[in-house]
């Protein structure tokens, strides 16, 4: 019995102990899993970190001896770019600034070496350096010596010392420090790729040991979705925001416009849309590269967000384009102080690419409900009002008006219609004659621009102008026309008029193409008309954006022979300084000094000036606007030989230019036997 008893409790014994036994096992090995895996996983993760690590100091150690060697590069191109100008400068005060230059980028070129050789070079590198310090130890005295004979004023001498000497021992120190950035270059990407590779390694070793573990599936699987979740947030992020400010983009403006109307439409506050649009900036894209726009526009954007308040909005379009949306405001006012403050911090300086360069903008208001009750309306309509204020300027603002849509719709017409008037040939030239009152003979004519418009007769340039140079039509029409402008003088030549010259109008968008140099070669090698009957007429605006490279550009242009004038003279914003520096040959007395004369003595002074300082510089004078024989007498009287305006004939026809220039125009105004008197 007993022996029965013990043979059926000993099967149940087991029966209950072998799955208890299981799970403790199974518990065990999965605990032993999990430890294997956060083992693996640490020692996987402490290698990546270190790889990580080292890849970063790779890149920050090789990138500062790159960056310092281009430096060393850059100084020593700029001192031998100095050492070529120094013989070149007579004036003093332009020679002790390359001089001080000249000692700035030998202190930058030290610091660079300097940084450098306190970083971990190889054989190469150290050889190199020493092969450049030996050379540039040679090249300083003879450098010294320039300067020396340069402020001994034995510039002959320095010029031969330079050519002779200097530049050909700069020369050397530039191919050793050539020969020093490729092989920096070298080693870095060497460098780079070696931690690039051990880093690859590390994390390749983690990735197949954590695939040993069973539970890899949820590691992955972790990694998967971190990863994901981020992508996915990065995502979001560029489809709603713009990658160059951070600025909402047009899909979430529209979305937080919306959300915006409707709390509006529940508080029953106005909103005020403003579509902001850069002037000119395509200027800064031209003349300093987009690296530098871009720039521009951050700051541009930097200072709207300052601008406004916490709750409104500033989003980026696109391209130069805006636009703020002033939130739950009771009346206009609050509105139209966020435009002003916008225009104004728009407006101030900027520093870009060391160089101070001046912006602004124009600003098109919409305001909920009056002028909009949705998104989509209420951004057509303030777009609607940039464009106006645009036209009216620049630097301006305009509040919307629904007749704008009436005048989008015509503009857009005309706009369709002047991108084929070029082709269909109906851009022509009028030319309005020059008087010599010494001479009583037409001494030039100027070209001006007409639209003969099929439906509409001739359209003056104040109609559509603007609106071919903002589309870039006007450097094509300006190329075509500057062609048949000297093709027509050259035929007046031939006529017997051999000293006729004939005057052209540049915008600022033919002025700074870069075609517009070969443009002018072509126009006159193709007319065969001598450059020294061709003048360029520019305005005082566009010498000021970017004063010194009007200066490089006027140069080109008298390189060719053909004479530069400002037209407008006086109501611009050119300073005596500046005119100094242009190479300039006529000055055209803007109209508003003209046309109150003989009775403003301020106007008479002015005038008087002008003709003074322009006897005093060399230059020629036109007056323009003369449209009274009171006027020509008055002009006449203070020393200004030639004239043009409506008294001596409006712009006409080329056909009709040989009758006036035939004509004796002393006889015609009645002159005496000593000199011309105007009755």
């Amino acid at each position: 019995m007993h022996a029965e008893a013990g043979d059926i409790k000993h099967p149940a014994v087991r029966r209950i102990a072998r799955p208890t036994a299981w799970k403790l096992a199974l518990l065990a090995g999965f605990i032993t899993q999990l430890m294997l895996i956060v083992f693996v996983t640490a020692i996987g993760l402490r290698q990546l970190g270190m790889t990580t690590r080292n890849l970063n100091q790779v890149v920050d150690v090789h990138m500062r001896k790159q960056n310092h060697t281009k430096s060393m590069v850059t100084a020593a191109r700029e001192r031998t770019v100095i050492l070529l100008m120094l013989p070149l400068t007579r004036d003093p005060a332009e020679r002790d600034a390359l001089q001080q230059q000249f000692n700035a980028w030998g202190r930058s070129f030290g610091a660079a070496r300097q940084a450098l050789l306190n970083l971990p070079l190889n054989d190469k590198e150290t050889a190199l350096i020493a092969r450049q310090g030996q050379l540039t130890g040679e090249a300083q005295p003879i450098q010294l010596q320039v300067i020396d004979l340069i402020d001994a004023d034995f510039i002959a001498d320095a010029n031969d010392l330079v050519r002779n000497q200097a530049i050909p021992m700069q020369a050397e120190v530039m191919a050793a420090l050539s020969q020093l950035e490729a092989e920096t270059q070298a080693v870095s990407m060497a460098a780079s790729q070696k931690a690039r590779e051990d880093h690859a390694a590390a994390r390749f070793w983690m990735y197949l040991l954590s695939t040993a573990a069973l539970l890899v599936g949820l590691f992955v699987a972790a990694v998967v979705f971190h990863f994901s979740t981020r992508i996915g947030r990065e995502r979001e992020q560029l489809a709603t925001h713009d990658t160059l400010t951070g600025l909402p983009n047009r899909m979430l403006f529209k979305d937080r416009l919306e959300q915006s109307l409707i709390r509006a439409k529940r508080h029953q506050t106005l909103i005020g849309v403003m579509f902001i649009d850069l002037d000119r900036f395509k200027r800064v894209n031209d003349t300093l590269g987009h690296a530098s726009g871009d720039q521009l526009i951050c700051e541009v954007a930097r200072r709207l967000r300052q601008a406004v308040r916490s709750d409104d909005i500033v989003a980026r379009l696109g391209g130069d384009e805006f636009v703020v949306v002033v939130n739950d405001v009771v009346a206009l006012n609050p509105i139209l102080q966020v435009v002003e403050k916008a225009l104004a911090v728009v407006s101030e300086p900027y520093r870009i690419a060391g160089r101070e360069i001046f912006s602004s903008c124009s600003i098109g208001v919409s305001v909920y409900p009056h002028d909009g009750t949705n998104a989509s309306s209420l951004l057509k309509n303030a777009d609607t009002a940039m464009y106006t204020a645009k036209d009216r300027g620049r630097n301006h603002f305009q509040l919307y008006d629904a007749a704008m849509n009436t005048m989008a719709e015509e503009r857009l017409q005309l706009e369709t219609e002047l991108h084929y008037a070029l082709e269909r040939n109906e851009f022509v030239f009028h030319y309005q004659p020059q008087l010599n009152l010494e001479t009583g003979r037409i001494e030039g004519v100027e070209a001006l621009l007409r639209w003969n418009k099929p439906d509409k007769g001739l359209l003056s340039p104040a109609l559509f102008l603007n609106m071919l140079e903002e589309t870039g039509g006007i450097v094509g029409v300006g190329r075509a026309l500057l062609l048949a402008a000297c093709r027509q003088t050259a035929d007046w030549h031939a006529a017997g008029f051999t000293d006729l010259d004939v005057a052209v109008n540049l915008s600022g968008k033919e002025f700074w193409h870069h075609s517009l140099i070969e443009n002018v070669r072509d126009a006159l090698a193709q007319s065969g008309l001598r450059p020294q009957s061709l003048q360029l007429e520019l305005t005082e605006g566009i010498f000021m954006e970017d004063v010194d490279a009007a200066v490089v550009r006027i140069q080109a242009l008298k390189a060719l022979g053909v004479a530069v004038a400002i037209d407008d003279f006086g109501t611009g914003y050119s300073s005596l300084a500046h005119l100094k520096r242009f190479p300039l040959d006529v000055l055209k007395i803007d109209r508003y000094f003209v046309k109150d004369l003989p009775n403003a003595p301020a106007s008479e002074a002015l005038i008087g000036s002008i003709l003074t300082l322009c006897q005093g510089l060399d230059l020629g004078a036109v007056a323009e606007g003369v449209e009274t024989r009171e006027q020509l007498e008055a002009l006449r009287a203070l020393g200004c030989r030639i004239v043009q305006g409506y008294f001596i004939s409006r712009p006409v026809p080329a056909d009709q230019i040989l009758a006036l220039l035939g004509r004796d125009w002393l006889a015609a105004f009645g002159a005496s036997q000593r000199h011309l008197e105007l009755i």
